[in-house]
């Protein structure tokens, strides 16, 4: 198959603007860490895809145009020059109250991180945190890292950190080896509405888990301030946002918060009421309704089984949470005010660098290259059929490594509902 060099000449281009980045001189060794791996895992996928075609190596898909997925391939590595150039603009260039923002951001999205490194659901970890429009994470397949935005708001607003857990507890979801086939063993057959909830579902349990009862008035905040259309509708990821309040409540009840549990519940009902109380939605893709009471029931249920999964099979132990539970009568809103406090004082967390050695990459820690691979590398099957060079592939076997566990969805600043 015959594929035009423009192709080859894009991917020349964006070689040279990291070139032309590392050159610059990017703060610490984190940032130009990371793009030393960008920059040999997306050759790595532009040429299993273009030369691949063009030897006939791959076969072609119905789906997906090769068209299709060079230019993925491209936009995805330009999104996380993009998202790696921005953050480390900011943390050399902006105030110190901005710098000293992002090192908060770093410290929390850290302890968030090793409440699943701990439990071994996830080798060593590190991340590298900027600011944009909306709380979202990047999906990084190619180093042990998690590349996590957080809104430019919390320069002045803590309380919009809050987010960053529920964003970790996707990074865990996509990374923990074996976690989603031990999920597919537990979580009773639901329609496929609800199945496409899970990864959101498991992110929300998460940040309980590391947040406590804040998290969960939190997410009502940012759920209630959305247009009517999205607190009613079925976006295809997302549990519908006037029962997605109902997952946090029981996961909260069962690590025992009961007063923040039963204060949240009173809370949403009386927001529920001022959106005059919706009883149904309309599945993504379906035209039949749906009660809400049972997504509500379905959303309890894997919220449930998953925090037992986490916190009885993986032994996810949290040691100190973000928030506790409230006094009786204690008003909801007093979280807020608590969690800028504790926020605000010292966090006792370091936040280990991206290294490289040699042909290798790896976290710091306590002066080891922890969680090693090899420069360009996922430690995942991807790598394996991309080495696959002596058979013709059929799309089956190379649409998944295409998506690279995700790396091809979602864009910088699009995360938004979290």
């Amino acid at each position: 198959m015959k594929i035009s060099t423009v192709w080859d000449k894009r991917w020349q281009s964006l070689k040279a603007i990291i070139s032309n980045i590392e050159k610059e001189g990017l703060p610490g060794p984190a940032c130009k860490a990371l793009l030393v791996c960008l920059e040999a895992f997306g050759e790595s996928q532009f040429r299993f895809f273009y030369d691949g075609f063009q030897e006939d190596k791959l076969y072609p898909s119905a789906l997906y145009p090769v068209e299709y997925a060079l230019r993925t391939t491209l936009d995805q590595a330009a999104y996380d020059i993009t998202a790696v150039h921005t953050a480390a603009y900011q943390h050399a260039q902006t105030s110190q109250h901005t710098r000293d923002t992002l090192k908060k951001a770093e410290q929390l999205a850290q302890l968030a991180l090793n409440l699943a490194v701990k439990s071994k659901l996830l080798k060593a970890a590190t991340n590298i945190s900027y600011f944009d429009k909306s709380p979202h994470i990047r999906t990084i397949p190619y180093a042990p890292l998690a590349l996590v935005g957080v809104p430019f708001t919390s320069t002045a607003v803590p309380r919009d950190f809050l987010a960053t857990p529920h964003e970790i507890g996707h990074h865990v979801y996509r990374h923990s080896p074996g976690l989603l086939a031990d999920l597919r063993d537990r979580l009773p057959i639901q329609p496929e509405w609800c199945s496409r909830w899970q990864e959101e579902i498991f992110a929300d349990v998460y940040g309980c888990l590391v947040a406590g009862p804040v998290i969960g008035l939190d997410f009502q905040d940012i759920l209630f301030d959305h247009s009517l259309e999205n607190f009613m509708s079925d976006d295809g990821d997302h549990p519908v946002e006037a029962i997605r309040p109902y997952g946090y409540i029981k996961v909260l009840t069962k690590l025992g918060f009961p007063n923040a549990a039963k204060a949240l519940k009173k809370r949403w009902r009386k927001m529920l009421a001022a959106r005059n109380r919706p009883q149904s939605f309309i599945p993504y893709g379906e035209f039949s309704p749906v009660s809400l009471e049972t997504a509500k029931e379905a959303v309890e249920t894997f919220a449930e089984i998953i925090l037992d999964y986490l916190t009885e099979a993986r032994n996810v132990k949290p040691a100190n949470y973000w928030s506790q539970d409230l006094a009786a009568g204690e008003k909801p809103e007093s979280l807020y005010q608590k969690f800028d406090k504790w926020a605000s004082q010292p966090l006792g967390v370091t936040v280990p660098e991206l290294q490289t050695d040699g042909d290798k990459v790896g976290v710091l820690v306590d002066g080891q290259l922890r969680n090693k691979r090899r420069i360009g590398t996922t430690q995942t099957w991807i790598d394996d059929i991309k080495r696959q060079n002596n058979h013709k592939l059929p799309p089956a076997a190379w649409e998944p490594a295409l998506s690279s566990e995700g790396w091809n969805v979602g864009l910088p600043g699009e995360g938004w509902p979290p």
